[in-house]
């Protein structure tokens, strides 16, 4: 910085002032982004299953001194999609620092060339870039439950108890309602609830899991239902159940082919909705 010395007339004091730039003005130095961007984890890996995607939380903080409005925008490149393209958020100012974060869905459609991809995240100058590795999904093993992650939907849903937390392979009666699906139709039946494959699978064995602690009575469970796999534009029943209590019911049958399954419900024991924990389909042993 060159300096300019000035006399001054009162004080006998001499004063330093910064040369002016070329536009005649100070050049103030620059203060780094109060709003900083931030994703965790930093990298993902995932499939095509429809009802397990990817998920990684992206985070704004606030280091300024004042509260803010911010907007994050975000961006994955084809044909990943992402559950948000824009996150807005206040940033209070405080001492400690108060993250702000939204959880994001990355989802990979059938048919997508395993392989690197990014997702980027802007705000204001700053990008960040979270790389996914995309699999191919692997071979069924023997005995392993064909519905996981497939693709499920239902009459209706109630909640948070998504349609998808219902092919999650999580069928534990203690993590309810943390997994699990339930219909959004208070006393209304029937209700259904289907998994749906890409391609022709063969199946012999259908699982359904419903509300109540194993070894007791499932009193919120579901009672009457019907166990159906699609057959050309129709559906046949290879199981029906009336009066039922137990929480996790063992259909089989012979081998069919088929792409969809759906459990039928008629009645539940509490007589509000119906609960499923989990849809479990398995070829023939």
């Amino acid at each position: 910085m060159k300096k300019i010395l000035l006399p001054a007339a009162a004080a006998g004091l001499t004063l330093v002032l910064a040369a002016p730039s070329a536009s005649g003005a100070p050049r103030p130095a620059r203060p780094g982004p109060p709003v900083v961007l931030s994703a965790s984890p930093a990298a993902l890996t995932a499939t095509e299953l429809p009802c397990l995607p990817a998920k990684f939380d992206v985070t704004m903080t606030n280091t300024g001194t004042t509260p803010v409005f911010a907007d994050a925008f975000l961006e994955a490149d084809r044909p990943l999609t992402l559950s948000d393209s824009v996150f807005s958020t206040y940033l209070p100012a405080a001492d400690p620092d108060q993250p702000v974060s939204r959880p994001v869905k990355v989802r990979v459609p059938r048919g997508t060339t395993p392989g690197d991809y990014d997702i980027e995240l802007t705000t204001g100058r700053q990008r960040v870039v979270v790389p996914v590795t995309v699999e191919a999904l692997p071979e069924p093993a023997p005995g392993d439950n064909l519905a996981y992650g497939q693709q499920a939907t239902a009459s209706s849903t109630h909640g948070s108890h998504a349609v998808c937390s219902a092919v999650d392979g999580d069928s534990t009666y203690a993590n309810w309602p943390g997994t699990g699906w339930s219909d959004g139709t208070r006393g209304t039946f029937p209700d259904w609830f289907t998994v749906t494959w890409p391609e022709q699978v063969e199946l012999g064995r259908i699982e359904t899991v419903t509300y109540g602690a194993p070894g007791s009575p499932a009193t919120r469970g579901i009672k009457d239902f019907d166990v159906q796999v699609k057959s050309g534009a129709d559906w046949r029943t290879v199981g029906s159940y009336r009066g039922n209590t137990v929480d996790r019911v063992v259909t089989t049958f012979d081998p069919v082919t088929t792409d969809a399954v759906r459990v039928l419900v008629h009645s539940s024991n509490s007589g509000d909705y119906s609960r499923l924990l989990e849809l479990e389909a398995y070829a023939p042993q």
